[in-house]
């Protein structure tokens, strides 16, 4: 089986539905499922063609390594039946072990493939029919020389009421930057390497139905070993041109009603997330993210859908230009690359029409306003970029409506980008 489509940094920490039986046996088609809608990796730039050196790679799998070693002890349970009232007797009873080849295309990175595996277990005491924890290490190269290692993991309590998710990666890119604000040139663009492992732990507890409250820990160590000469990084006039190593934490709560993780037809997703970076927790900088991403679904009688995405981010302090607020990419405004503009500040309003059309076939048009702004008071009087679209869906899983997804989204600039990709972009 071959799965075309990205990891995306879908932040799914809170849906509990559709996930039931997804790791039997006889579903490992649906697998698929997990493999695009829990994983949380940066979507790149664009990208040129530099090299760079692994700077920290070695250190880094070493730690993984380690990790690795201490899970793979838990692999001898075994599982029983799929009827959901049976549970595990061991510590950790195996689902399955699933091999799975990937392939995408995103103007950030154009043709990408790799692998990855995914472990699926359940522990002592939970029922075959509720949602496994899982863990799964993968290996992305991409057409622009990009490197991507990865290890998300989930692990899930008896009845999912608590929940600890996140990931372990390294990942090697050249990216593009043009500069900080509203209404940069194109001709402000320039490129530089990045090298960085990276750890995210959310930890979460339902309190009452449809919501969900804990806390979020994110650490990053950028190298940036190469840069343009001549360019705002080469002459350190913005923060973070040196790289430096990203740690902290906040709180994080969400509310979803949501019928469906895949494809939902009815219901709301909002997560609101405060994170605190400071010197206290090792970071090298002092800056706070506020961020609120709100979703919403409306269906009609003859199965047409409406999905409508609101978000909006305040940065405060001195942060590094890798954690200011950016537009675009295959998720925030199709039709623009991921971080074309960026700034302290951002708000952005999507909207898609999801319509059937025939034997396992739809169509999505798709379009959004939004800009970045230094200062919150000036978000709304900045101007408004446009991006636009239109998609074809092929159902890949019918039990969880999971698509391919083939969009072409341009601007108001004139500009047009192809994706490929697996699953709704939001």
């Amino acid at each position: 089986m071959v799965v075309v489509g990205t990891l995306t940094d879908e932040n799914c920490y809170s849906d509990g539905a559709t996930f039931g039986e997804l790791f039997c046996p006889c579903a490992v088609a649906l697998s698929i499922s997990v493999l695009f809608g829990e994983v949380n990796f940066p979507v790149p730039e664009r990208a040129g063609n530099h090299k760079a050196p692994i700077t920290t790679f070695s250190r880094f799998m070493k730690k993984t390594l380690a990790i690795l070693l201490v899970l793979s002890g838990l692999i001898p349970g075994r599982c029983q039946g799929q009827d959901s009232l049976q549970v595990c007797d061991r510590l950790v009873c195996k689902s399955s072990l699933i091999p799975i080849p990937v392939v995408y295309y995103t103007p950030e990175t154009r043709l990408a493939g790799g692998g990855a595996v995914l472990y699926a277990f359940r522990f002592r005491g939970q029922a075959a029919g509720q949602r496994p924890s899982q863990v799964q290490l993968g290996a992305i190269y991409t057409q622009n020389k990009q490197i991507l290692f990865y290890l998300p993991f989930q692990f899930f309590s008896n009845q999912e009421r608590f929940q600890v998710l996140g990931e372990l990666g390294y990942y090697k890119y050249v990216y593009q930057l043009y500069g900080v604000g509203n209404e940069t040139p194109d001709d402000s663009k320039e490129f530089y390497d990045a090298d960085f492992p990276r750890l995210r732990v959310n930890g979460l507890y339902q309190f009452k139905k449809n919501w969900y409250a804990g806390l979020q820990y994110w650490w990053d160590d950028y190298q940036i070993p190469s840069r343009d000469s001549g360019g705002i990084l080469f002459e350190n006039r913005i923060t973070g041109s040196h790289g430096g190593v990203i740690s902290g934490l906040g709180p994080l709560l969400n509310y979803d009603s949501r019928n469906s993780l895949f494809f939902p037809t009815t219901g709301a997703f909002v997560e609101t997330s405060y994170y605190v970076n400071n010197r206290a927790f090792g970071s090298d900088f002092n800056f706070s993210r506020l961020s609120v991403d709100a979703r919403f679904y409306v269906s009609q009688k003859n199965e047409h859908i409406w999905a409508i995405n609101t978000f909006f981010v305040l940065v405060q302090g001195d942060p590094p230009f890798q954690q200011l607020a950016q537009l675009g990419g295959p998720k925030k405004m199709r039709g623009y690359f991921e971080g074309r503009f960026r700034d302290r500040n951002i708000w952005g309003l999507q909207a898609e029409y999801r319509v059937p059309l025939i034997w396992q076939m739809g169509l999505a048009l798709f379009g959004g306003v939004g800009n970045v702004s230094p200062t919150p008071g000036s978000l709304f009087s900045q101007k408004l970029h446009i991006t636009y679209g239109a998609g074809l869906r092929i159902l890949l899983a019918k039990k969880d409506h999971i698509n391919l997804r083939i969009d072409v989204g341009g601007n108001e600039r004139g500009e047009v980008f192809p994706y490929l990709t697996v699953g709704e972009a939001f």
